[in-house]
């Protein structure tokens, strides 16, 4: 995990008179995020998430600014909305730090449950249901610039630096290397990505808000749709069907699958758990962002072992 950066109150209000805001209170460090350090800062009429990058570069982090206020713009419910510094500008930058600020949204990340499936599910069908802007859209990133699709696995297994089980993982669920798949059109707008379901806070029972747009952008619906229920509907470690059903019935209730995303939703399920794992080996094995977790993506690849043997598709 990269290193937490510890700042002071001192230095937390200094960043804060960049955005116009005064008056701090209490600053309180929160989760070890692996890509920012995050503080709530309390003032005294207001409370802000204080965001410091430790992986992101600049430009990327713009970027997910750019999505994020798009879609506030488009009317999505769960974002978070950047606020903008004094120059208009969505990114500090500070002496050696540089980050964003958001509103402070009350909540916390729920378990694994039939309900979180299901509001999850429906938070998701929401953003794939998000009617837009073309002209706009097509200045957004793609995916691909941050995540990895079923073309950018493809290319990965034949990369001299792919670990040899992820390879033979990729080639025992796909044998026909996802020709198939990569030929079918799918629905395509702006995705999350990385929409596991301790990327949400819940407030009284109910989605409060989407977490770490980090990896958003254009994409395929289904890859998304398949990130998702494979880092949510888990039981014990598994993806299991139940909670899947859960999980579609929320979605579903707001975007009904369309007959190719039905039909290939197993390969995106698996698809899913390959592109968070070569995510994990990109981070934790080729850039050794913390040793302790080089070996985490053989987590997923037995996690998509197991729903592999469960549906035996």
């Amino acid at each position: 995990m990269a290193s937490y950066t510890q700042i002071s109150l001192k230095e937390a209000e200094d960043i804060l008179k960049l955005y116009g805001k005064s008056n701090v209170v209490k600053l309180t460090p929160l989760s070890l995020g692996i890509s920012n350090s995050n503080y709530r800062v309390d003032l005294e009429d207001e409370s802000v998430l204080l965001k410091i990058s430790n992986d992101k570069n600049q430009l990327q982090l713009a970027d997910e600014q750019a999505i994020l206020l798009y879609l506030n713009q488009r009317g999505y419910p769960y974002s978070l909305k950047p606020i903008a510094l004094m120059t208009k500008e969505l990114v500090y930058n500070f002496g050696s730090y540089f980050g964003v600020l958001y509103p402070f949204v009350m909540g916390i990340p729920p378990g694994p449950s039939d309900y979180t499936c299901n509001e999850v599910g429906g938070a998701l069908a929401k953003l794939h249901s998000i009617a837009h802007d073309s002209t706009i859209l097509e200045k957004l990133r793609p995916h691909e610039s941050v995540g990895f699709g079923a073309l950018e696995i493809l290319q990965y297994t034949q990369n001299p630096l792919c670990p040899n089980d992820y390879r033979d993982a990729f080639h025992y669920f796909f044998p026909d290397s996802l020709k198939s798949f990569l030929s079918t059109n799918f629905q395509k707008g702006i995705i999350h990505g990385d929409l596991y379901y301790d990327n949400t806070l819940f407030d009284n029972n109910h989605l409060s808000a989407v977490l770490d747009f980090e990896q958003a952008g254009r994409g395929e619906y289904l890859l998304d749709l398949g990130i998702s229920i494979s880092g949510t509907c888990l039981e014990k470690g598994r993806v299991i069907t139940p909670l899947v059903n859960s999980f579609l019935s929320g979605y579903e209730a707001i975007r009904p699958l369309t007959s190719n995303e039905s039909k290939y939703l197993d390969q995106a399920i698996i698809l899913g758990l390959l592109s968070i794992s070569l995510w994990r080996i990109k981070r934790f094995k080729e850039r050794s962002l913390n040793p302790l977790m080089e070996n985490s993506y053989q987590d997923l690849l037995v996690r998509a072992m197991n729903y592999h043997q469960m549906k035996q598709f």
